[in-house]
């Protein structure tokens, strides 16, 4: 909320779009099981005349009247009522719960004794319940605002007494910067101005080896997506779960001239999120997230063919600012004798053999320097124990 407040041009007050709105046709049957219903069947309705009407902005739930036709009513908020409950295992499917609850009590009771709040799957169904009792619980309901870009996010930072649905046909939300940017429900076709984003992650749903993954996103957006970060990896978790693969490609190589996994952006994170026994380095294996269970990472042959994330931010992640990490390796280099290890030219000529290595396998970026040692010195001369070859050890810093 403060990014976007931040954007709004100080010399502006007034309402503004943001991307949530109400969807007024997202019934669901509480009971899940898509084996109960057939074809059709999860959208059957016997609404009463003029309903659901969604009074003030808060009926999100349906009780069935003394006439066998639906209303829409308060879930909660002192909205009691009897219930039916539907169960599978016994012989009398509807069973009639007597006690007065809210929807939400009501159905958490038929989950605990039965199966489920009673789903009513056509005429004949209605009929059987309204024989049993007059107004009750049904197991209709609807989770009613949503977000344009369909993300799950369940922020939300209503006005106080918002949502009203004031007149019955406020089905979309603005920021009010006079507000502090609190929101409130409006109709959808009143004019405002608007927040846009731009998404820098891409889940790309076609199956593709690491490689072609790569240089699909290098040539429609920017490079496979790093994660540095928890906060990115989150990014990428809500992204994964839509994919079509149980694992998800990502940026993640293991650097066999430098024996460790780096990002395509040449960074090392202190963030790491392995599944065990995953974080080994082998020759020809990338770095993948599971789509579903932990969304850990896992090594996996880069020939495999996955979905995959690309990101709009080359050398940046997600435009997202990452906790680098510096790392030091104590290496060791055998030269000829006469060889002045020292001398900066020669240092400097090693360094650079090192990065052409490193872009050889695809990774660039990586900042490497030689570390001084307290004696000012780069290399110190080191003997094997059975003589032989002469060797010069040094610190470097990536």
């Amino acid at each position: 909320m403060k990014a976007l407040m931040e954007a709004v041009d100080s010399g502006y007050k007034g309402d503004a779009w943001i991307g949530l709105y109400d969807d007024r046709e997202s019934w669901q049957w509480s009971l899940v099981d898509s084996g109960f219903y057939s074809e059709g069947e999860t959208e059957f309705r016997n609404w009463r005349n003029g309903e659901p009407n969604n009074d003030k902005g808060r009926e999100h739930c349906v009780e069935m009247n003394t006439n066998g036709q639906w209303n829409d009513f308060l879930c909660d908020e002192g909205a009691s009522l009897p219930s039916i409950c539907y169960d599978g295992d016994a012989a009398q499917r509807y069973i009639l719960i007597p006690e007065w609850k809210t929807w939400r009590e009501a159905q958490s009771y038929c989950r605990e004794q039965h199966t489920d709040l009673a789903s009513v799957r056509n005429q004949a169904e209605n009929q059987e319940i309204w024989n049993l009792a007059g107004q009750v619980w049904i197991g209709l309901f609807r989770e009613s605002w949503k977000w344009s870009d369909q993300s799950n996010s369940s922020y939300r930072r209503w006005s106080s007494g918002q949502p009203d649905n004031a007149g019955g046909n406020e089905n979309c939300a603005v920021l009010r910067i006079s507000d502090s940017g609190r929101w409130r429900d409006y109709e959808c076709n009143s004019m405002f101005p608007f927040f846009c984003y731009d998404d820098n992650l891409i889940l790309v749903r076609e199956n593709k080896s690491w490689d072609e993954a790569l240089s699909f996103c290098r040539q429609h957006y920017g490079d496979l997506v790093s994660v540095p970060t928890e906060q990115v990896q989150r990014w990428v978790n809500r992204r994964a779960q839509s994919a079509s693969t149980a694992h998800v490609w990502m940026g993640l190589r293991f650097s066999c001239a430098m024996k460790f996994w780096l990002w395509l952006d040449g960074e090392i994170t202190w963030y790491q999120n392995w599944a065990p026994g995953n974080d080994t380095g082998e020759f020809g294996r990338r770095g993948a997230v599971e789509s579903g269970a932990g969304q850990q990472w896992v090594s996996l042959p880069k020939t495999e063919e996955l979905n995959f994330i690309c990101s709009k931010c080359v050398g940046e992640g997600v435009c997202d600012s990452a906790v680098k990490e510096r790392r030091v390796l104590r290496m060791k280099l055998t030269a000829n004798s006469a060889l002045n290890m020292n001398d900066p030219a020669v240092a400097e000529a090693i360094l650079q053999q090192m990065k052409v290595k490193l872009a050889d396998e695809g990774i660039i970026g990586v900042k490497l320097r030689w570390r001084e040692q307290s004696d000012g010195k780069l290399f110190h001369r080191e003997e094997e124990e059975e003589g032989g070859k002469e060797e010069e050890c040094e610190n470097m810093e990536v």
